[in-house]
């Protein structure tokens, strides 16, 4: 799953480096949203986005978070929710965490899928669920975004954080 981190201003600028995703490299740079939170925007995205709320220390499973970052997390993707829902022009949210291989989870790091909706999205709305669980193994290269189209959205998502 290759993901550019979204950048994202905090009281602390730290900035994030390259690091290796379980199956495809994770790519970009920028900054932390919280003590211990990043965001992302994902190269194979459902429309019109998947953004993806991940805690900074790598656990595979919810259940290895402490009681801090999963708070964090979920704080995060609130934030995160308002700020795609504006920008995506959605009426509604859809949050996921695939947590574990029976539930679709592909890649061993815990992310929050946060996903803009409207209405007639899906022909069915849990189709939105299918979907999550086969896009992450879509290898076709004309499927991926580039990383210079990442940025871009990155660039414009990060500016509605800068006016908070």
């Amino acid at each position: 799953l290759a993901l550019l981190l979204l950048l994202l201003p905090d009281h602390r600028e730290e900035e994030l480096g390259r690091f290796q995703g379980d199956q495809k490299q994770v790519t970009g740079g920028g900054l932390r949203l919280s003590w211990s939170t990043q965001v992302c925007v994902c190269a194979l995205t459902l429309p019109p986005s998947d953004v993806l709320v991940c805690p900074l220390r790598p656990v595979e499973r919810f259940r290895d978070l402490c009681p801090e970052e999963v708070a964090d997390l979920f704080c995060t993707a609130q934030r995160v929710g308002n700020v795609v829902e504006k920008h995506f022009h959605g009426t509604s949210l859809t949050f996921s965490i695939q947590d574990g291989p029976e539930a679709g989870q592909t890649v061993k790091h815990v992310h929050v899928h946060v996903l803009p909706r409207r209405a007639g999205d899906f022909s069915r709305n849990d189709d939105v669920y299918e979907e999550l669980q086969r896009h992450d193994k879509d290898d076709s290269p004309d499927k991926w975004r580039t990383e210079e189209e990442m940025a871009a959205e990155a660039e414009i998502l990060k500016k509605y954080f800068q006016e908070n």
